[in-house]
């Protein structure tokens, strides 16, 4: 039992290197364990220094510190991720206008979207997943590409973005503070500002691992976010952060 316990461990240990975060059913599908062992298993490792105890998993001691890469975070793309997608996908009605962000969660959105809609993204992945969408009206907004985020920004791009009532614009958060929701990037930063604007429904979808870690350009405040979809329902403290007028999506409802 001892020797299984320390290869169990062995193996989170590794998986929490590799992929910086891991929720409860990760450590249940990746060991083989019940729910209540991955639980013990999270509180000693965390205990011994191993990492840092969430609701509902563990993170490195790192996270938090730094923001992954795009392709960094596509290696994370967890069951939460393609709940949250779907959650989103529910609000895309046909004949409808939206800008779809830069993010893996949406990266998922825009593989799964259909139909008669038009999507605006500058993002290079979405671009890929929607070219093959026949009866999507597909339009790039186009730049310079930042390779560490796989997104495309000009100047110039900010006004047009300005010009565009979009029915909803689908905006994943990097991070996620008291104070606004914050991006790695000042020109994406900027795209964002332009679009909780332009937007007549701003929807953010973002894990809540997301309020535990810090980025440098603030994009827009809270309450300008209509729609926020989470992997989970939000504690009380966590709703207070936002309006009252917000509605607040969990995909594991």
């Amino acid at each position: 039992m001892t020797m299984y316990r320390e290869k169990r461990f062995e193996e989170i240990k590794r998986l929490l290197t590799e992929r910086k975060e891991l929720s409860i059913e990760d450590i249940m599908q990746a060991v083989g364990v019940s729910r209540d062992t991955a639980r013990r298993d999270i509180v000693a490792l965390a205990d011994s220094g191993a990492g840092r105890r969430t609701r509902g998993g563990i993170v490195s001691l790192t996270f938090g510190h730094t923001v992954p890469s795009y392709s960094e975070r596509l290696k994370l793309f967890s069951a939460e991720k393609t709940a949250m997608a779907s959650r989103a996908l529910s609000l895309i009605k046909p004949g409808g206008v939206y800008f779809v962000d830069d993010s893996t969660t949406l990266l998922k959105l825009s593989q799964s979207i259909d139909g008669d809609v038009t999507i605006y993204t500058h993002s290079l992945d979405n671009a890929i997943a929607l070219s093959v969408k026949s009866d999507v009206t597909l339009r790039v907004v186009g730049g310079k590409l930042n390779h560490h985020g796989r997104f495309f920004f000009a100047p110039h791009s900010l006004y047009e973005l300005s010009h565009i009532a979009f029915d909803a614009a689908f905006i994943g958060a990097t991070a996620i503070a008291q104070d606004g929701v914050f991006f790695p990037y000042a020109d994406d930063a900027s795209v964002k500002a332009t679009l909780a604007q332009a937007a007549r429904q701003v929807v953010v979808v973002s894990e809540t691992q997301k309020f535990q870690i810090q980025a440098p350009y603030l994009g827009f405040a809270l309450d300008a976010i209509d729609t926020l979809i989470t992997e989970r329902p939000l504690t009380a403290a966590e709703r207070a952060w936002f309006a009252p007028r917000t509605e607040l999506l969990a995909a594991n409802a």
